[in-house]
């Protein structure tokens, strides 16, 4: 990517996230990434190609802050982990809620927004399934109890982001430890 490029998706980024989807034109845009109209155009054809680009930037850090460190943790660790990574990126974050599922609703109809908001709730599904396989759950159990933990994981987001409650996110992780523990399938 070129600085240019990278410059107007950390502005769309920020502007989109704060003030929304409908409210944030181009003009906004190109004014915060300090760049000519043509700069932008050259770089995002279509006022939805810098939103997709400002998606994946954020999906980029975020999938970052949940993966921490490099550590290999076993049984319920390698899980509730992501509860702790979730409750830094909520503390270290503005309150605006979900930007992925903001993005999908305002963006309903079928389109590369949608899809990449959809892409990214994909990625964190897999992500919680892969955490079960590293934590000792074999295949069946791990895709049983993947759903269960990313509802989890998304309704902590929710409640820590919409209603300012960052207990939520405790609250989830919890829950998550008593699934995991009660599970016939938990690794010994």
């Amino acid at each position: 990517m070129s600085k240019k490029r990278d410059d107007i998706t950390a502005a769309a980024e920020r502007l989109l996230y704060r003030e929304g989807f409908g409210t944030v034109g181009i003009d906004r845009i190109v004014g915060e990434a300090d760049v000519a109209l043509g700069t932008f155009y050259r770089h995002f054809p279509h006022k939805e190609d810098v939103i997709v680009a400002a998606l994946l930037h954020r999906e980029a850090a975020y999938m970052t802050a949940l993966e921490g460190e490099p550590a290999q943790p076993r049984g319920a660790e390698a899980i509730l982990s992501l509860f702790d990574r979730l409750l830094d990126w909520a503390e270290a974050s503005d309150r605006n809620g979900c930007f992925f599922l903001r993005a999908a609703g305002e963006h309903a109809a079928p389109g590369p927004i949608r899809k990449a908001a959809l892409a990214h709730k994909q990625r964190m599904l897999r992500l919680v399934t892969a955490r079960l396989r590293l934590g000792g759950w074999d295949n069946v159990a791990a895709d049983r109890l993947a759903p269960t933990i990313f509802v989890l994981l998304e309704g902590a987001v929710a409640a820590a982001f919409t209603l300012g409650d960052r207990r939520a996110v405790a609250a989830a992780k919890d829950t998550a430890d008593l699934l995991l523990a009660s599970d016939p399938g938990a690794p010994a």
